[in-house]
């Protein structure tokens, strides 16, 4: 587990199967200025609980949060899904260190 990512990811990530998609999940971007997070749908019930009522709504359906200073996106959806954007090149599921 990556101490550096912020305890709201590892949480999603560790937790509910979630993954860090775009620039975050790109193994050349060392110090990413935020993370946008995908969490599966099967996932999203329990996941949910983890957003704080702070969120706001984002461009994606999904919320906004800050943890430790650092922008979160976060919203339940499919992989498969979102790799088929053109402008969603990486993925990166820490749990498993796959990429």
């Amino acid at each position: 587990m990556s101490s550096t990512l912020p305890k709201l990811v590892i949480a999603l990530t560790h937790n509910h199967d979630a993954w860090i998609v775009g620039s975050a999940a790109d193994p050349d971007n060392l110090s990413p200025r935020d993370y946008d997070v995908i969490v599966p749908h099967y996932e999203w019930g329990k996941a949910a609980h983890l957003v704080p009522k702070t969120a706001q709504v984002n461009s994606f359906g999904g919320w906004k949060v800050c943890d430790g200073g650092v922008s979160i996106d976060i919203w339940p959806g499919d992989l498969g899904w979102l790799l088929q954007r053109p402008k969603c090149r990486f993925a990166w599921h820490p749990a498993s260190g796959t990429r």
